[in-house]
């Protein structure tokens, strides 16, 4: 369901795309600046080079993405390309998958490069940077799909980088928002807002015990793997302990990325052009 000229025109406009290229410049000068900062510690300056580096450069891969794709469709849907697509002897969800695709691909090719990175400022503990980089190529993956859904969704470029955007930092806070949830309730409000927060925590990915610098450092079982919480819902407990870290990494990414594509595609399907 996916076609392979219309991948490759996705991805030689990625390449041909300044902002794409403006992303590879910046993880050049955000490496750099790590090493600069790192220099400032007094002892273990590699350690402090690589969590900076790590914690930035993340962060800028998954701007750079969402930016990328919610641009890109909108783009495509202003200049008609779209439009013009679909007349063509191709399937909407094959439109859709095929773009899925293509940004799953950059999404990668983003995480290669900040891999790249992090590993050439320092020395990172070899098996908590293979996990650490493979939980930040699910975390990329995931927040590419994702911008595809609200660039499908919202009919401004800008709004549907912003719902991203917005959607990874919920991601990256719902374990301290779990945290608090746990607190007994000062009054029936508070409760409502805790039960919300359980029940919201099962539909958006653990964004926040993925990609942790300790890692790179100690390692998963030196930095004392991942805690989830006392609220975390039963599924996720349930992934750690069977699968391990790098499975409920893999697990958690293909089960929100489903998500995330069909929602995409019962928007897209129903659409009228």
């Amino acid at each position: 369901m996916v076609s392979r000229p219309l991948i490759g025109f996705i991805l030689t406009a990625a390449i041909r795309d300044k902002l794409v290229m403006t992303l590879m410049l910046m993880i050049m000068l955000g490496a750099g600046v790590s090493v600069f900062l790192g220099s400032s510690g007094m002892t273990e300056q590699e350690s402090f080079a690589v969590v900076f580096g790590a914690g930035g450069l993340r962060f800028l891969g998954v701007l750079g993405i969402v930016l990328f794709v919610c641009f890109y469709m909108r783009r495509a849907f202003e200049t008609k390309e779209v439009e013009f697509l679909l007349s063509r002897p191709i399937s909407r969800m094959t439109f859709l998958f095929s773009h899925a695709v293509a940004f799953m691909v950059i999404a990668f090719a983003v995480t290669a490069a900040v891999g790249a990175a992090v590993f050439f400022l320092g020395k990172p503990n070899t098996g908590g940077f293979v996990v650490w980089l493979l939980s930040i190529g699910v975390e990329n993956v995931i927040m590419a799909v994702a911008a595809l859904f609200f660039s499908m969704v919202l009919s401004s470029a800008a709004g549907a980088a912003l719902a991203a955007l917005g959607f990874y930092v919920l991601c990256r806070l719902i374990g301290m928002l779990l945290g608090i949830a746990a607190q007994p309730p000062e009054n029936i409000a508070f409760a409502l807002l805790n039960n919300l927060m359980e029940v919201i925590s099962i539909i958006v990915p653990r964004l926040d015990i993925m990609g942790q610098t300790s890692w790179l450092v100690y390692g998963v079982e030196g930095a004392g793997g991942v805690s989830l919480g006392e609220k975390a819902s039963p599924y996720a407990v349930a992934l750690v302990e069977h699968l391990g870290v790098g499975g409920f990494v893999l697990a958690q990414g293909a089960v929100f990325v489903a998500l995330l594509i069909i929602a995409a595609a019962f928007d897209f399907v129903r659409r009228e052009f």
